[in-house]
C-alpha cells in the first residue's frame, strides 16, 4: 500500500509509523485468532474463596508493609453513553404521534418510567430545578410530560448542562446532606479507606486532555479541604492516552478511513492504550478501579464491617505471592540447578500462580516466575455485560487464568459458547498489581502483552459504518503475560454506571432513599 507524501506528515505528525498502520489494517482486515478456553474458573478451581481468619492474616499483610501504593483510575471516557437512552427518548418523543405513556410503554424506552418516577434523587436534580427556575420555569407546576422534558433537555441540550460531552468523573453521582460528590471526588476518599501509607495517598487518572481544565478545577475546589478532614497529604496525577496508541479504520468497502478533509482518521484504541500509561507508574503496588464503580458512602446495601476492607486483602496476597516468588529467584538464581528447588518452584507456579508447565529446566521455570503478579477480584456474576474468568490455553503450550471478553470467543463453536456460558463470576476490575521485580527494578510492562488479543468492532463515524481496531483491553491481552489470581470479592462492591439510570440504585443512593 503506497502513501501520499501529504499522509507520511500526517502519521509521523501522530508519532505513528507506516509499519504499524500496515499491522493495524492486516488486523481489520483478518481479525483476530480467538481465546481457546480450556474451562471457566470457578470456586476452588481458579477463584480463591478466603476464609476470616485468612483474610485477617492477609490484611495484618498489607498494613504492616513499607510498599509504596498508587490508586490507578481510567477516567478518560465521556458521558455520553449514560445518557444514550435519555437522548433517543428525547429525540423520537417529540417527533412520535404517541401519548406520553404509550411511548414510555414501548420496550426499549420502560427503563425510563421508574427513572422519571424516581429522579428526585438524582444527585444533580436540585442543579436543574434551580437552573429552570432561572428560565422562568416552575417544575413543580408541570404536567408529568411537562416536567420530564424540561428536566430532561435541561440535562442534555446545549443551553443547559450538556451532561453529554461532559467527562463521566465530573457527573455528580451521590448526594449528601450538605454536598454532592462527583464520582471523581469520590475516589479520593475511598483511596483513603486502604491506599493510604505514612499519611499519603497517591491517585492517577487517565483522562482526555480535552477535560484536563475541568478535572483540573474541581480538583483545586475539594482538594484542600479533604486533606484538612483527613490529615492525609494527597499527591494527584493526570495522564493522556499516548498518540502512538491510536489506530487506524476502514469503511464499509474496507478501505482506509479518511475524514472530511481526506486526512487518515485516527481513533484511541480502547483501554488497552493505558498499558503505557500504566507502565509509567513507579509505586510499588498499583490498585485499579474504573471511574463509575465507585459507591454512595452511606448506602444501603450490605457491606463488610470494615468498608472496602476486601482491597487490603488483595494487597496482601500480592505481598504474599511476591515474597515467595522474589524468594524461589533469588535462589534459582544462585542454585538453579537444583532439583529439588525447581521441583518447589515448578509447584508454587502451578498451585499459587496458576501457570501449569510441563517443563522443568532453570531457564524456563525463571521466565514464567519472573513476571509482574496481579490479584484481581471477582464477583459473582449477575448479569452484568464484560469480560469474565477463564482458563485458557496460551500458544506457548501452557495453561493460564486470563480475563476474557465475550467478543474474543469464538461463539459458532458450540463447546466455547457452552463454557463461556457456565462462567459462574464477572471482571468488575478491581485489581492489585504489583509492579516491580525481585531486584527492586521496575518491569517493562509492554513486554508482556499479548498483541494478538485484540478485537475489531463495528462503530459509526458521524453516520458512516466503520470498523475499527481496539487494541488488547487493558485487563484482557495488556496483562496477558502476567501472573494471575483471581479472588471472589463481595458482590456488593461492583456498583457501575453504565446508564444514568443506574445512579437510583441503591449503591449510588443513601440509606433513607432505599
Amino acid at each position: 500500500m503506497q502513501f501520499h507524501p501529504k499522509d507520511l506528515e500526517h502519521i509521523q505528525a501522530h508519532e505513528l509509523t507506516v509499519e504499524k498502520i500496515k499491522q493495524d489494517l492486516k488486523h481489520l482486515k483478518t481479525g483476530f485468532p480467538k481465546a481457546e478456553i480450556v474451562k471457566p474458573a470457578t470456586l476452588q478451581d481458579g477463584i480463591l474463596q478466603f476464609t476470616t481468619e485468612e483474610k485477617e492474616k492477609l490484611k495484618q499483610i498489607y498494613k504492616n508493609s513499607k510498599a509504596s501504593v498508587l490508586k490507578f483510575v481510567p477516567a478518560s471516557g465521556a458521558a455520553s453513553r449514560m445518557f444514550r437512552l435519555l437522548l433517543q427518548f428525547k429525540e423520537e418523543f417529540e417527533n412520535s404521534s404517541l401519548s406520553y405513556d404509550d411511548f414510555l410503554n414501548q420496550d426499549k424506552f420502560k427503563p425510563l418510567r421508574s427513572f422519571f418516577d424516581a429522579v428526585e434523587n438524582l444527585a444533580f436534580y436540585n442543579d436543574l430545578v434551580l437552573a429552570l427556575e432561572e428560565k422562568g420555569v416552575d417544575v413543580n407546576a408541570l404536567s408529568a410530560e411537562e416536567k420530564t422534558m424540561k428536566l430532561t433537555k435541561q440535562m442534555l441540550d446545549k443551553d443547559g448542562f450538556d451532561m453529554t460531552n461532559l467527562p463521566k468523573g465530573l457527573i455528580p453521582f451521590h448526594r449528601y446532606k450538605n454536598q454532592s460528590l462527583t464520582a471523581f471526588e469520590e475516589h479520593f476518599y475511598e483511596a483513603l479507606t486502604y491506599a493510604v501509607k505514612d499519611k499519603k495517598t497517591n491517585l492517577h487518572f487517565t483522562i482526555s486532555p480535552n477535560h484536563i481544565d475541568k478535572f483540573e478545577e474541581k480538583l483545586n475546589e475539594f482538594q484542600p479541604k479533604i486533606e484538612s478532614e483527613s490529615g492525609v497529604n494527597i499527591q494527584v496525577d493526570f495522564s493522556f492516552q499516548h498518540p502512538s496508541t491510536d489506530t487506524v479504520c476502514i469503511d464499509a468497502n474496507g478501505e482506509l478511513f479518511r475524514d472530511e478533509n481526506d486526512h487518515i482518521l485516527f481513533r484511541p484504541a480502547g483501554h488497552g492504550a493505558l498499558i503505557e500509561n500504566l507502565n509509567q507508574i513507579t509505586q510499588d503496588i498499583v490498585f485499579i478501579k474504573n471511574i463509575d464503580n465507585v459507591s454512595h458512602q452511606n448506602s444501603g446495601i450490605e457491606k463488610t464491617p470494615s468498608k472496602l476492607e476486601f482491597k487490603s486483602v488483595l494487597a496482601g496476597h500480592l505481598i504474599q505471592l511476591q515474597e515467595k516468588s522474589f524468594s524461589l529467584l533469588e535462589q534459582l538464581e544462585e542454585h538453579g540447578e537444583d532439583a529439588e528447588l525447581l521441583e518447589t518452584a515448578v509447584s508454587f507456579l502451578r498451585k499459587k500462580l496458576n501457570v501449569h508447565l510441563t517443563i522443568k529446566n532453570k531457564q524456563d521455570v525463571f521466565h514464567f516466575l519472573n513476571r509482574p503478579i496481579r490479584v484481581c477480584g471477582m464477583v459473582v456474576n449477575k448479569g452484568e455485560p464484560g469480560g469474565g474468568p477463564f482458563w485458557i490455553k496460551n500458544d506457548d503450550g501452557t495453561t493460564s487464568l486470563q480475563i476474557v471478553e465475550k467478543n474474543q470467543i469464538n461463539l459458532q463453536d458450540d463447546d466455547q459458547k457452552a463454557k463461556m456460558e457456565a462462567s459462574t463470576h464477572f471482571n468488575p476490575v478491581d485489581i492489585v498489581c504489583g509492579r516491580k521485580d525481585y531486584k527492586g527494578n521496575l518491569f517493562d510492562l509492554k513486554a508482556f502483552i499479548d498483541h494478538d488479543r485484540g478485537f475489531v468492532a463495528n462503530k459509526f463515524v458521524g453516520g458512516d459504518p466503520i470498523k475499527g481496531l481496539e487494541l488488547p483491553g487493558l485487563w484482557n491481552g495488556g496483562m496477558a503475560c502476567w501472573n494471575t489470581v483471581f479472588v471472589e470479592v463481595p458482590v456488593e462492591s461492583f456498583n457501575p454506571v453504565k446508564a444514568v439510570s443506574d445512579l437510583l440504585k441503591p449503591g449510588h443512593q443513601p440509606k433513607s432513599n432505599v
